[in-house]
């Protein structure tokens, strides 16, 4: 149709045209969705959808306990109340820290061997007790990262069954997990 202004380029470039010669109201109705967008932002968090889940990250505590016997920190039942991300100490893994001040330390190395460390947390350098994998009859664990970054350190989701006995005859055996650790 040569008197209608129509060429024969490609229909992104009509569309582009369209869009060219409307641009008030384009540019009105992408303002309006992005308003519309936002306000639906805004009553989410007001409602307490996207606050409470975070909040509840923040509070969350680990489940289970561990029974150990060491000559260096004696014998003990841990039972954590809060877990960090090994993060903090630039290691991937997590400690498990209970009210008696002693920490369950998982660590994963970058080869992927993996030990766990028990120690006081007023005397972090002091040796502890340490386990090996080829320590453990028992050693399962899952380390994944939720999703979340709380205070610029990724949320961890930790679960760790393990039965342990080293050359020194220290034992340690429990069930540690944790929705949130960060």
């Amino acid at each position: 149709m040569p008197g209608r202004g129509w060429t024969d380029a490609p229909v992104e470039r009509k569309i582009y045209i369209q869009l060219t010669c409307k641009e008030g109201p384009v540019v009105k109705h992408v303002a309006s969705a992005v308003r519309a967008s936002l306000s639906i932002a805004s009553l989410l968090l007001l409602s307490g959808c996207v606050v409470g889940t975070a909040l509840q990250a923040a509070k969350a505590e680990p489940a289970g306990s561990v029974t150990l016997r060491s000559q260096a920190l004696g014998d003990r039942t841990l039972k954590p109340a809060a877990c960090q991300s090994g993060e903090h100490q630039l290691f991937l893994g997590a400690d498990f820290i209970d009210s008696q001040g002693i920490a369950t330390r998982l660590i994963v190395e970058p080869t992927g061997a993996v030990s766990l460390r028990f120690f006081d947390v007023a005397h972090p350098l002091d040796p502890g007790v340490l386990f090996r994998r080829q320590d453990c009859g028992r050693l399962e664990l899952s380390l994944d990262r939720t999703g979340w970054k709380i205070n610029e350190f990724y949320d961890l989701h930790v679960s760790l069954d393990f039965d342990c006995r080293n050359a020194s005859g220290d034992t340690a055996a429990g069930h540690l997990t944790t929705d949130h650790c960060h």
